[in-house]
């Protein structure tokens, strides 16, 4: 199955699951870099916490990332002037610069050794037809107060037209970064438990946290689930999935560019170096974004950035390949606050549009600041229960249309007629069997393995991703494992199993 680099690279946590009911001042429901780094705050002000996650924790969209803590994050700035207004766009700037500088600071206290690296950050183009947009985008990230200035050449060995050059920016191992804060929470009334699956949050006080390991009652509890498993704040109709890839390949330290890099049309490319822990080096390249369940042939992502190495940088040897999951908010920025205008002790946060590592941390930082009373000065830029219908309405309706669409057309397709022994080991599909759809899928020892296709989220019908070899809902991007299990919420409960005839 792919695995990160990341993941591969670092050793397995072994943090048991929630055996008794115990009772802490917060709760934090995700292991990734926002609970972490919430969970880490709130201890260090004097608060127990327990953090829980429902599988090993830095092992989600955090374990599977690029690893990049940068303001530059594509052609963003011009487009949050016009749409907020330059003084929401400056807390925008502002807020990422600073968590990039948290990390920063925490990486030197807890003296972590994660490869933290400050480097620059490129927006880059080929095309000289794209120049003007990179231009406006220089000139607006300037406005802002972000080191930002237009360059035309770079350590990348093929020609640009152009690039924003962004420096003060860096790279990290995130999960060198995120272990050992975590194994610094357990004692003093604070625990980690894995393998604790959240289904449910009654709002009280204390509040109590349904998991399927028994229940645990805290003061406050954060959401740090990627998106809200509680569809109290409607976050399933504000955001929106999209999968992207990524590969790892071995290259000469004096081959391998300095700094970090994304192009600024389509396809996209991410790229940047990573130390390999031997001395060596590997160059991580991502892209091939598209929503989870709309493309039949995830295999061919891969094999799309597999071209792009050969072509521009002459590697054919892949090291590791994987996939992740990023919700983009309908205004383009992320909700951080209270789940509900009428929530006092619950909290989310999401939405980061693909750029998880400096908005979780920042995240973290806001909702620790929110559940002990402390001012933050980008609260309001984030606000979770914000209507601003100017940025958002037109996305709003076109993406809630497609859910729609998936939702009523999905229903109408037949689903294949072939027989589940025609299917190959490996290969998963939507059958019809007597009359009635069915998810199934054939491992690699032969045994066939049915499903009700109805995600347990809000009843979209999932589809078989054959990269990743899992059942993933086009609407709100709950995924299945094959066997049914969930591996990513909003859904919380597995889906139903089937029999086939015979």
């Amino acid at each position: 199955m792919p695995t990160s680099y990341w993941v591969d690279s670092t050793p397995e946590t072994d943090f048991p699951s929630l055996t008794e009911t115990v009772s802490v001042d917060v709760a934090v429901l995700g292991g990734g870099i926002t609970g972490i780094t919430a969970a880490t705050l709130l201890k260090r002000a004097g608060k127990t916490v327990a953090l829980l996650d429902m599988k090993r924790i830095v092992r989600g969209v955090t374990g599977y990332t690029t690893a990049k803590l940068t303001a530059g994050q594509g052609l963003i700035y011009a487009e949050l002037i016009e749409s907020f207004g330059e003084q929401v766009a400056r807390g925008y700037a502002e807020s990422q610069q600073e968590a990039i500088e948290r990390v920063a600071t925490i990486t030197d206290e807890e003296r972590i050794d994660c490869d933290f690296e400050r480097t620059s950050n490129y927006v880059y183009t080929e095309s000289g037809d794209e120049l003007e947009p990179l231009r406006r985008e220089v000139d607006a990230a300037q406005r802002l107060g972000l080191p930002a200035s237009f360059v035309t050449e770079t350590s990348l060995p093929y020609e640009i037209a152009g690039a924003i050059k962004m420096d003060g920016q860096a790279q990290f191992h995130p999960r060198k970064y995120l272990l050992p804060l975590a194994h610094s929470l357990p004692g003093d009334g604070s625990h980690v438990f894995e393998y604790t699956r959240a289904t449910g949050v009654v709002e009280g006080d204390p509040c109590r946290v349904e998991t399927d390991k028994g229940p645990l009652r805290a003061r406050d509890v954060i959401l740090a689930t990627h998106i809200p498993f509680l569809d109290r704040g409607l976050f399933f109709a504000k955001v929106h999935p999209y999968r992207g890839y990524g590969l790892t390949a071995p290259i000469a330290p004096d081959l391998a560019p300095s700094g970090m890099y994304i192009t600024s049309g389509q396809p996209t490319r991410t790229i940047r170096p990573v130390p390999d822990g031997a001395g060596g080096m590997l160059l991580l390249v991502g892209g091939e974004s598209h929503k989870p369940g709309d493309d039949p042939d995830t295999e061919r992502r891969y094999r799309a950035i597999e071209d792009f190495l050969a072509e521009r940088f002459g590697l054919r040897e892949v090291t590791h390949r994987w996939s992740s999951q990023d919700y983009i908010p309908v205004d383009q920025l992320p909700y951080i606050g209270r789940l509900t205008r009428r929530s006092k002790h619950l909290y989310a946060a999401t939405g980061f549009r693909k750029w998880g590592l400096t908005n979780g941390t920042l995240a973290g930082m806001i909702l620790a600041d929110a559940i002990l009373g402390r001012p933050n000065r980008w609260s309001s830029v984030y606000e979770a229960q914000r209507l601003r219908p100017r940025a958002s309405a037109a996305r709003f309706v076109k993406e809630n249309a497609g859910v729609a669409r998936h939702f009523v057309g999905d229903r109408l397709k037949r689903g294949e007629s072939r027989a589940p022994k025609d299917l190959r080991a490996g290969e998963g599909a939507i059958l019809r069997v007597d009359g009635e759809k069915v998810a199934v899928h054939r491992d690699d020892e032969g045994e066939l393995h049915a499903l009700s296709p109805v995600c347990t989220h809000l009843g979209c019908l999932v589809s078989w991703n054959t990269a990743e070899r899992s059942w993933d809902c086009p609407c709100h991007g709950s995924r299945f494992d094959p066997s049914g299990t969930v591996i990513q919420g909003p859904a919380v409960d597995d889906l139903k199993q089937r029999t086939l005839p015979g």
